[in-house]
C-alpha cells in the first residue's frame, strides 16, 4: 500500500467519521442542546470555584473552559468504537487495510473539533456573564492549547472506550474519566493542595495544558508544560493502540466478531 493509497483510505475514514458524527449529532442538536449544556457547565464551575473558596473567579474560569472538553472528549467520543460494537461491524474494520486503531483515531477527530467549539463559545458567553471580559485578550491567544487539550482528552477517551467497550462499561468509563479530570487536572483545585491529587493529575489530560496557559498568562515559562501535555496525550494513545491490538489478536484467534 503506497502513500497515495494510504492517504485516500485515511481521507475516506475521515469522511465517514464526519458523516457518522453528523448523524449522531445533527447541527440542530449541537446548537440547541450540546452547546448550551457546555456553556452552562462552564458557568457553573466558574462560579462554584469562587463560592466554595477553592480559588478566584479568573482561575476557575480558565479551568472550567478545559473541563467542558470532557463532554466531547471523554464521554461522547466513546460512541466511535461503541457504534461498531452495537452494529457488529468490528470484523469489517479489523479485516481492512488500515489498522482498527487508526480508523478509530481518524473517526474521533470531529469530537476534538467539537471540544474546541465548546471552549470558544463558552469563553465568549461566560466571560461577560461573570465580569471577566478583561481576561479575553490574554486568554484568546491560548486557544491552540485548548485545542491540544481537546485532543489529549479525546485520546484518553479512546483509551477508556477501548478498555470498556467489551464490558458494557462505556458510560461508566467516560464519566469516571470526566470526574477525574475535574478533580485532579487543576481545573478548580490549585496544585499543591492535595499531594495524591497532584500525583494522579500527572497522568491525566488537561493538567499540564492548564499549567501552560496559566504560566503563559502570568509571564512565566510554559513550554515544558505544553510538551508534557502532548506527551500525556501520546501515552493515552499508546494505551488505546495496545488495547485495540490485543482485541484484534483475540478476535482473530477465537474467530469472534466482537470486542472484549
Amino acid at each position: 500500500m503506497n502513500w497515495s493509497d494510504s492517504l485516500w483510505r485515511y481521507s475516506m475514514a475521515a469522511r465517514f467519521g464526519w458523516w457518522e458524527f453528523r448523524v449522531e449529532n445533527p447541527p440542530r442538536i449541537v446548537l440547541t442542546a450540546l452547546l448550551p449544556r457546555a456553556v452552562l457547565q462552564c458557568l457553573f464551575f466558574t462560579v462554584l470555584g469562587q463560592v466554595v473558596g477553592l480559588t478566584d473567579l479568573a482561575f476557575a474560569f480558565v479551568g472550567s473552559l478545559a473541563v467542558i472538553l470532557t463532554l466531547s472528549g471523554a464521554v461522547a467520543v466513546m460512541d466511535v468504537p461503541m457504534l461498531d460494537k452495537w452494529s457488529g461491524t468490528f470484523y469489517r474494520i479489523r479485516s481492512g487495510r488500515l489498522s482498527p486503531f487508526a480508523v478509530f483515531l481518524v473517526r474521533s477527530l470531529p469530537y476534538t473539533a467539537l471540544g474546541l467549539l465548546y471552549t470558544v463559545v463558552a469563553m465568549l458567553v461566560v466571560a461577560p456573564l461573570t465580569g471577566l471580559t478583561h481576561t479575553l485578550p490574554d486568554l484568546l491567544p491560548w486557544l491552540p492549547v485548548y485545542l491540544l487539550m481537546a485532543w489529549t482528552v479525546s485520546a484518553a477517551g479512546l483509551a477508556g472506550a477501548a478498555l470498556a467497550v467489551g464490558r458494557r462499561a462505556d458510560g461508566f468509563a467516560g464519566n469516571l474519566l470526566a470526574y477525574l479530570v475535574l478533580l485532579a487536572s487543576g481545573v478548580l483545585l490549585p496544585p499543591g493542595r492535595l499531594p495524591w491529587v497532584d500525583v494522579l493529575g500527572t497522568v491525566l489530560p488537561a493538567r499540564n495544558g492548564l499549567l501552560a496557559i496559566r504560566a503563559g498568562m502570568a509571564g512565566e515559562p510554559w513550554a515544558w508544560h505544553l510538551l508534557a501535555e502532548a506527551v500525556t496525550g501520546l501515552g493515552w494513545l499508546a494505551l488505546a493502540w495496545a488495547v485495540v491490538a490485543w482485541q484484534v489478536r483475540r478476535a482473530r484467534a477465537g474467530g469472534g466478531d466482537d470486542f472484549g
